[in-house]
């Protein structure tokens, strides 16, 4: 989860293919990229983003909570690594689901009222953002 973790990863792949070529005498070829960066929320801004979401008096936003880790890549780490800034995601599991799929697997299915409490966080988070800062 972060860029020394990259490129240990890449230096540990390399030696294992090296070895590859000495054990097995054959020649293996590597064709590694350095795809998206890790995404990292700024601690302030996400404590910002946290306590505006908790003090937005919204009925629809219900729960406000820290997920795990995760290894997917996403675009918005590239705006992380140029400024301070924080990704949340919100929950749009449809209603009677056990397990819902993420958003990039083929059987994932959305319940679009989450679009309305999406797009109503997005817009305390900056409201609170443009009146702290004027």
């Amino acid at each position: 989860m972060t860029v020394e973790n990259q490129k240990l990863l890449a230096r540990e792949i390399k030696r294992i293919i090296d070895g590859l070529e000495v054990a097995f005498d054959v020649k293996c070829e590597l064709d590694y990229t350095f795809d998206y960066p890790p995404l990292y929320n700024d601690p302030e801004v996400t404590a910002e983003v946290v306590k505006t979401l908790q003090n937005a008096n919204d009925s629809d936003i219900k729960e406000i909570g820290e997920y795990h880790l995760l290894s997917g890549s996403e675009d918005f780490a590239y705006y992380l690594e140029k400024i301070p800034g924080c990704f949340f995601v919100v929950g749009c599991k449809p209603k009677g689901v056990e397990k819902a799929y993420f958003n990039h697997h083929p059987k994932f299915d959305i319940d679009e009222d989450c679009l309305l409490v999406a797009a109503k966080a997005v817009g305390h988070v900056v409201a609170n953002y443009c009146e702290a800062t004027l």
